[in-house]
């Protein structure tokens, strides 16, 4: 009877070694770039009370409503895996008075797995990962084009392909409301033409039609109202200040006055980051300003704006290969079967100094052996034969050079660091 063996479940992927390394290096310029700029990350649980995510993200989100995933506990508490980031930062800014004392600026980043039960398509997974950014406490505009200067600084020096930033202000609470009347009316008027979700939600949450990706509803949207002509004075003199700082720093933008991003915690400034092929679902970064979430999750009024990266479509949109170094050995060590023993004990004593080491766990022919030390990446092979053992001394190969030498055994640790930091 034929096995049949257990594969991982639909939507979700692993990462393995020859793409890690890549993941990595991926991960250590964001880490640097957060430093350039004060971040200090924050790791947060995988899962949450699952009130987190509906206060947060928002009761008429297709997050909330369809995608999550949420289960009850033993103890009947209801729990959901995080499906994005900010509402958990949020939280934790919260329960750990990070706003003290008052005008405090907190700067955090995190990276990590999300999970939303979607159709899994190119470069989506119901098991994805995000890189992501909240700055609290700050209300100027110059904070919103700092963040966006952060996240472009990254995007370049990952050699995205063909990026453009997309910008809009979505007002607030005084020019919202004149505006979502204006939208209401126009969708009323054309209710027959919209999907059966957004002729059910149109009403309670008019925006949400804009990020439908129903054909009839794209096409209802493009003649409908936009937030643009309804922005009270304080929101349009944010907004220019926000296109002032961006075009200060040299970074393009496009206006788009029909972005309104995917969930409903957003005020004023909103970005989205696209790159070449990727075909219509092409965002790979985005995010804007929430300035009432931390107030509405329990916390005080304290203004907000942050971003989000999704890792997977990040990578699949870089274009010149990123140059790195995918972690090779310091040294490989051939040795004959005489000399094991001393080769396992010499592996340990450098290891221990703090080289790299790797070595075969049986013997082969010497051949072989230096095949693998080549193919290893290794600066230095060290050859260990039964001649080696009785002088205590071993071969040290350079395989950049093919010179070699002898080098004694009794202190190898002190020879090679000096070696391999020459």
């Amino acid at each position: 009877m034929a096995n049949n063996p257990i594969k991982a479940v639909k939507g979700v992927k692993d990462i393995l070694p020859a793409d890690a390394t890549l993941w990595r290096e991926v991960e250590r310029r964001a880490r640097a770039q957060f430093a350039r700029f004060g971040f200090k990350e924050i790791v947060l649980p995988i899962f949450e009370k699952t009130e987190v995510f509906v206060k947060g993200v928002g009761e008429e989100t297709d997050i909330v409503q369809k995608e999550m995933y949420t289960f009850q506990d033993q103890g009947g508490e209801s729990l959901t895996l995080r499906p994005e980031g900010t509402a958990s930062c949020v939280r934790a800014f919260i329960e750990h008075s990070m706003y003290h004392p008052p005008g405090t600026i907190t700067k955090l980043y995190y990276f990590g797995p999300m999970f939303r039960r979607e159709r899994p398509q190119a470069g989506r997974f119901r098991q994805f990962y995000q890189i992501g950014a909240e700055l609290f406490g700050a209300l100027e505009p110059e904070a919103d084009a700092e963040a966006i200067h952060l996240l472009w600084l990254f995007i370049q020096s990952i050699n995205i392909k063909g990026p453009r930033l997309y910008l809009n202000s979505l007002g607030c609470d005084t020019c919202r409301p004149p505006f979502r009347a204006a939208l209401v009316n126009f969708l009323t008027a054309r209710k027959e033409r919209l999907c059966e979700t957004c002729q059910g939600r149109y009403q309670r949450n008019p925006l949400r039609v804009f990020d439908c990706k129903a054909q009839g509803c794209q096409q209802v949207m493009t003649e409908a109202p936009t937030i643009d002509k309804h922005y009270c004075p304080d929101c349009q003199a944010h907004f220019d200040r926000v296109k002032k700082g961006l075009e200060a720093l040299a970074i393009p933008y496009e206006l788009n006055s029909r972005m309104v991003r995917g969930l409903d915690y957003y005020n004023r400034t909103v970005f989205e980051v696209t790159a070449e092929g990727l075909g219509s679902q092409n965002s790979i970064a985005g995010g804007g300003r929430y300035d009432d979430l931390i107030k509405n999750s329990g916390g005080p009024a304290v203004p907000a704006i942050g971003f989000a990266l999704g890792v997977e479509r990040l990578l699949e949109s870089i274009g010149t290969p990123l140059e790195f170094s995918p972690g090779h050995p310091d040294v490989f060590i051939v040795y004959m079967e005489a000399a094991a023993d001393e080769a396992f004990r010499i592996a340990g004593r450098l290891r221990r100094t703090g080289i790299a080491v790797e070595k075969a766990f049986k013997p082969a022919s010497l051949k072989n052996q230096m095949g693998k030390a080549d193919k290893s990446g290794a600066r230095f092979a060290l050859i260990i034969g039964e001649e080696e053992l009785a002088t205590r001394t071993a071969i040290l190969k350079n395989l950049k050079n093919s010179t070699q030498q002898p080098i004694p055994l009794a202190n190898l640790e002190e020879s090679l660091t000096g070696l391999l930091t020459s």
